[in-house]
């Protein structure tokens, strides 16, 4: 654990990077031209959420740990390194043998077997480990705010979706575990849901999820079961399939917030408070 001095600030950032090789997914070897990233391009994305002040809590392996530390620069920030295809081979096993399973390929739409979470059982492991990543840095009291988020590590594309923010916050309902749409409008039905894992059908995104440091548990254990639930059914899907599995299961827990017709980098736009005069002051000197 390597951890950078600093104050906290009202939502700590969980988030994670791990190389799952990535940067081999290239056309020449049959894989779809957006599929392809490098691990550095993955490091120039941080570099825009990186700029946040906010506390920030990440895991990773340990060729990455000293990267991390100095993209932060100094800013509140822990740094955890854990070796995932050991702690997690077991679960890395399943999903490949489902993933291999011919019944399994059968039911997915032919169109969509290039997408990785029907082929890359570590891109489906690192998908599915955002709730316990999150609950284990609350388990292990490393959070010291009300409201903890998710955000991808690779979330910010270019600095324009921070949309000239310093520090983020927001007063997201603390009763309520809240992730975000694409779509408006989805009827949840054990059908609807199995069709949507299946045919890789977009409506909650996966770079976002926020709730209090009370209701990250709660939420981790229904995500955990919607997983294992899956897993039974010799079915597996990245971490959107399960959300919706979860919110199907337990609807009064998950708020689901719009960000806009296929609008999947809103959420620090849609949703912050107004800049402090500091921020706006940080800003201008920036843009110098």
């Amino acid at each position: 654990m390597n951890v950078s001095s600093g104050i906290n600030q009202n939502i700590t950032i969980v988030t994670a990077f791990f190389d799952i090789g990535r940067g081999d997914w290239t056309e020449d070897k049959g894989h779809p031209e957006y599929l392809h990233r490098t691990t550095n391009k993955y490091f120039d994305y941080f570099k825009n959420l990186a700029q946040l002040e906010n506390s920030f809590i990440i895991y990773t392996s340990d060729e990455f740990v000293d990267e991390i530390l100095k993209i932060r620069d100094g800013k509140p920030t822990v740094v955890i390194s854990i070796d995932i295809k050991e702690k997690f081979k077991f679960f890395l096993n399943k999903i490949e043998t489902i993933q291999k399973n011919d019944d399994f390929r059968k039911k997915v739409s032919y169109e969509q077997l290039c997408n990785p979470e029907y082929w890359s059982p570590s891109y489906v492991l690192v998908n599915n480990l955002k709730s316990y990543f999150v609950n284990d840095a609350i388990k292990n009291k490393l959070v010291s705010t009300d409201l903890v988020a998710w955000i991808d590590f690779g979330y910010c594309r270019d600095t324009k979706t921070l949309n000239n923010l310093m520090q983020w916050n927001y007063n997201f309902d603390t009763s309520k575990m809240h992730l975000f749409t694409i779509k408006k409008k989805y009827q949840f039905t054990e059908e609807n849901v199995l069709k949507s894992i299946l045919g890789n059908v977009p409506f909650i995104i996966g770079g976002g999820i926020v709730g209090s440091v009370e209701l990250w548990p709660k939420f981790y254990e229904l995500i955990l079961a919607s997983q294992m639930e899956l897993l039974d059914r010799n079915i597996v899907d990245d971490d959107q399939g399960v959300y919706l599995l979860s919110k199907l299961k337990n609807p009064e827990m998950i708020q689901l917030n719009y960000l806009g017709k296929n609008n999947w980098f809103a959420i620090f736009k849609k949703y912050r408070q107004a800049n402090s005069l500091l921020d706006k002051i940080k800003s201008i000197i920036k843009s110098w």
